[in-house]
C-alpha cells in the first residue's frame, strides 16, 4: 500500500522559515503531503518568539497543523565562544524583521514537548515520516538519544545546515545552524542511520535568484495576504543591511525538496562531521574528502532553481 508521505517540520522562527513553512502548508493543502507537526526549537529567535511567528504563519494561511514547543537553547554552553548564536539577530529580534505588532493566538499550542511528539509520530507511523530540519538540530538530538528507537522507524532526513567547503555565515568557517549547536549535529550524525539529505550553505549561496522575479511574485500576487507578510518581514530582517542582488531563503530550498525531489539536481554520498573544539573552526563542517569513512550523508551540491521558482510561486498563490 501507498502511504502519502508524512512531513514533520522543525523550525527556528526565521523569514526563510516562514517561507518554508507557506510552501510546506501549500503542499499539504494540495495533498502532495501530510504536514503532521511543527516542532519548534530556538535559534533565530528565542522559543517564545519561534512558537509565536510558527502560529502567525498557520493563521495566515488558514490551516490548524499541531504545533510544538521544543528546546530553547543548545545542549552546552560554551562561554569562551567568541560569537555567541544566540547574539546573531539576522531576522531581527523577533526572528520576522520587528516589524510585526499585532499579538498571535497561541492557545492551540499542544502540552506534549516536541521530543515526545517526534517519538509518538515516527514511531506511529513507520517509514512514512519525513523530518525536515530548518534550524539548529537539538529537539532532533535529543529524540535521537532519548528514543534511539526513532531511527528504526523514521523514513529520512531533510537538513538546511553545515558548509561543504568551509565558509561560513556566522563566523568564518562556520553556517549559523551547525554552530548554534555542533554537539547536536555530532551526535546526530553519529548515531543516524537513515538517509539525509544535507542543504549546506554554499549551495544555497550559489543558488541564484534574481531579486527581480522575487519582487515579480509580489507584485504578481497583489493584494495576496501570504506575500505581503513575507514582503514585510524581509524588508524588516534587510533594512540595515546591503541591497540583495540575489534572493536566498535557504530553508525554503530544503522544503521544495520535500515537496518535489527533482529540485535536488545534483548530490553526492559522502561522510560528515563537525569540529566541536577548534579556535575558529568550531561548528565547521568536516566532511571526509579522502573517503575513508562509510557515506553518512547525502550532500546536495546543485539545486533546480526552475524548480524551486515554480513551487514556490505556486505556494504564494
Amino acid at each position: 500500500m501507498m502511504f502519502k508521505k508524512k512531513v514533520i517540520v522543525d523550525c527556528d522562527g526565521g523569514t526563510d522559515d516562514a517561507v518554508s513553512l507557506v510552501i510546506l502548508l501549500n503542499a499539504h493543502k494540495q495533498n502532495l503531503i501530510e504536514l503532521t507537526a511543527i516542532t519548534c526549537v530556538a535559534g533565530n529567535t528565542d522559543i517564545e518568539n519561534v512558537v509565536k511567528n510558527v502560529f502567525r504563519i498557520l493563521e495566515l494561511c488558514e490551516i490548524d497543523v499541531p504545533v510544538y514547543k521544543g528546546a530553547n537553547s543548545s545542549l552546552i554552553s560554551i562561554e569562551s565562544v567568541l560569537v555567541k548564536a544566540a547574539d546573531f539577530k539576522y531576522h531581527g529580534n523577533d526572528g520576522f524583521g520587528d516589524v510585526l505588532q499585532k499579538e498571535v493566538n497561541i492557545s492551540n499550542l499542544k502540552k506534549e514537548h516536541a521530543v515526545i511528539a517526534l517519538q509518538k509520530i515516527i514511531t506511529d507511523h513507520p517509514d512514512q515520516v519525513s523530518v525536515v530540519c530548518l534550524g539548529p538540530l537539538t529537539n532532533i538530538a535529543l529524540a535521537v538519544k532519548i528514543y534511539p528507537e526513532i531511527l528504526d522507524s523514521v523514513k529520512d532526513f531533510y537538513v538546511m545546515g553545515g558548509n561543504s567547503t568551509g565558509l561560513g555565515n556566522t563566523t568564518s568557517q562556520a553556517e549559523f545552524n551547525f554552530y548554534a549547536d555542533p554537539e547536536s549535529v555530532h551526535m546526530f550524525l553519529q548515531s543516524n542511520t537513515k538517509p539525509l539529505w544535507i542543504f549546506p550553505w554554499e549551495t544555497c549561496l550559489k543558488t541564484y535568484i534574481p531579486m527581480d522575479w522575487r519582487d515579480e511574485i509580489s507584485s504578481k500576487a497583489g493584494s495576496r495576504e501570504k506575500i505581503k507578510l513575507i514582503t514585510e518581514i524581509e524588508d524588516g530582517a534587510y533594512k540595515n543591511k546591503d541591497k540583495r542582488e540575489y534572493y536566498c531563503p535557504c530553508d525554503g530550498f530544503c522544503a521544495a525538496a520535500v515537496v518535489n525531489s527533482s529540485v535536488i539536481k545534483r548530490y553526492e554520498e559522502c561522510h560528515m562531521d563537525v569540529e566541536l573544539h577548534g579556535i575558529k573552526t568550531r561548528g565547521q563542517s568536516v566532511i571526509d574528502h579522502l573517503k575513508d569513512n562509510k557515506p553518512n550523508v547525502l550532500l546536495v551540491n546543485e539545486i533546480d532553481v526552475e524548480e524551486f521558482k515554480t513551487i514556490m510561486f505556486q505556494a504564494f498563490q
